[in-house]
């Protein structure tokens, strides 16, 4: 470690480790070295260390199991904030886009019909999808679309296409624009969080999306919970001037 230069030590090291972890040296699921070897290996006091591992965790490049130690976490998903579909999304960036189908069914909701903007006594379809990347489950969701447009029947096209947009498009409606509210919580609902492999208060992105077809009319709404240590959120902005 460069002790004469004005950048933390701890800085110094989790760079290092990214380093390491990104040219290979530290496999994904591999354990990384303990707290005491680290000092040996930097040169630097335990304070330094732990605040590069817990900086490293809080980033999603490392997790931890107790009285085990620390291990190389699998990337994160960068999502973009776009239109594309999860099968599309995922095939961009080499992962292996899978889908389980949990439920499909005809519902007939007081709450949902206003999110949609349609009469309390339209009936919808809800479909609901487990999404997994490389085999791995990392989101669940649940939309909602009125049964005028999808039928139980046309969502059961799910089964070979794997796209709720791709059985739309067949109908000549396609996704132009969208709203998305992005929240933080624990997963409490042990029916949720067993679908994930993970423990009661894990955190998640709660996400609640609008979307509208060319003409401006509301078609979908969605609410997908996202695995937050396999979730990282891009958003680009511009000034208006």
């Amino acid at each position: 470690m460069k002790k004469n230069i004005p950048i933390p030590l701890y800085y110094q090291v989790k760079e290092d480790i990214i380093n390491k972890i990104k040219d290979g040296i530290y496999s994904i699921e591999e354990k990384v070295p303990g707290e005491n070897e680290l000092q040996k290996i930097y040169n630097v006091s335990s304070i330094t260390v732990r605040k590069a591992l817990t900086d490293l965790v809080n980033e999603g490049y490392l997790y931890r199991i107790q009285g085990k130690g620390t291990y190389v976490a699998k990337p994160k998903i960068n999502r973009l904030l776009n239109l594309m579909s999860f099968t599309d999304e995922m095939k961009e960036k080499g992962i292996e886009p899978s889908t389980k189908i949990i439920e499909i069914k005809t519902v007939v909701d007081e709450m949902i019909s206003k999110k949609l903007r349609i009469s309390e006594d339209r009936e919808i379809t809800m479909v609901k999808r487990l999404r997994l990347a490389d085999d791995v489950p990392i989101a669940l969701q649940t939309s909602y679309v009125p049964a005028s447009i999808l039928t139980s029947s046309d969502a059961a096209q799910l089964k070979q296409l794997n796209s709720l947009y791709a059985v739309l498009k067949e109908k000549g409606i396609e996704p132009h624009s969208a709203r998305e509210v992005y929240n933080i919580a624990m997963m409490e609902d042990k029916a949720t969080y067993s679908l994930f492999n993970k423990k009661k208060g894990t955190p998640a992105f709660y996400v609640k999306r609008m979307t509208y077809d060319r003409e401006g009319i509301l078609f979908e709404y969605a609410e997908s919970i996202l695995i937050w240590d396999r979730y990282s959120i891009e958003v680009d902005l511009e000034s208006e001037y």
